[in-house]
């Protein structure tokens, strides 16, 4: 017979498990706990977040294109500080940021060109079609573009640069018509003064045409022009003087052929070696007079 006084017997009383206890470890073929989302994941949940990622990435990519440069960046850091003090960013309401990266953008772009801009673009879709994996479409069409566009970009850089060569060398050769004497009876004095100073690059550039090098440096038995300078400079015994000799000279077109094995000074004391017979004329490029054509003595 039961007990009156006793209370129904009933299930045992569950306890939750305490932090005492072990967690039962999941039986196989369980799904595996979900863990925390990556990081990008979790910033292009929000517009602004997605937004912030574009712009960084795009900041990113167009930089090495820009020469690292750091200036855009000072500029994107400029424009966040302006917006602080006139107190625009309570406007904006949380983009501050992003109006001071898309100043560091559009700065990067300044100083890139088009089609870098298009590189850093088929960058960025590539990006995005990886991290789309195993949905490889994307992907694929961001590798095409890359090809495409760094080919693009690699043809372009190549033409800016030889269009630069070429327009550096027909500056060259127009500073080089401006050289010279401005009259044809001016450049066996200057010819000689520059050669007592040993100043071969103001000789063979500026006061004899390139076809003269070759036969003016055989006459001393020197390899090439500038030798000959120093050859002859060193057989200089007074460069003051040197200069100030004249030569006899014939009229020749609008130039002159000049003498100069006959070289002959006031005080008939020789400052130095003879040259050889220059034909004085005018400069390829310019208005000046340079010697175009030299024989020895």
């Amino acid at each position: 017979m039961d007990d009156p006084q006793r209370p129904p017997a009933g299930p045992p009383a569950l306890r939750p498990p305490g932090p005492h206890l072990p967690v039962p470890a999941p039986a196989p073929g369980d799904p595996p706990p979900a863990g925390r989302p990556p990081l990008w994941k979790r910033l292009t949940r929000t517009r602004r977040g997605a937004a912030g990622l574009g712009v960084v990435a795009a900041a990113l990519l167009l930089w090495p294109f820009a020469g690292w440069s750091w200036i855009p960046w000072l500029a994107g850091l400029v424009v966040l500080v302006l917006l602080a003090v006139l107190r625009l960013d309570r406007l904006l309401r949380g983009w501050t940021w992003h109006v001071a990266g898309l100043a560091v953008v559009a700065g990067l772009m300044v100083s890139s060109s088009p089609w870098a801009w298009a590189v850093a673009a088929s960058i960025g879709v590539l990006v995005a079609g990886l991290l789309r994996l195993p949905a490889w479409h994307l992907a694929a069409v961001g590798a095409v573009l890359c090809v495409a566009s760094g080919a693009a970009l690699a043809f372009s850089t190549y033409e800016t640069r030889e269009q630069a060569a070429a327009a550096q060398t027909a500056r060259n050769e127009s500073d080089r018509g401006l050289y010279g004497a401005p009259r044809p009876q001016g450049v066996l004095p200057i010819l000689l003064g520059r050669i007592a100073a040993d100043s071969p690059g103001a000789v063979c550039d500026n006061l004899m045409a390139a076809a003269t090098h070759a036969a003016f440096a055989a006459s001393v038995g020197q390899p090439d022009c500038a030798a000959a300078v120093r050859q002859i400079a060193t057989q200089v015994t007074d460069p003051g003087e040197y200069a100030d000799a004249e030569a006899p000279s014939v009229e020749q077109g609008d130039g002159i052929v000049v003498d100069a094995c006959a070289l002959t000074w006031d005080d008939a004391a020789p400052a130095g070696p003879p040259l050889g017979r220059l034909t004085v004329g005018r400069a390829p490029n310019g208005p000046t007079y340079v010697v175009t054509a030299f024989a020895p003595c």
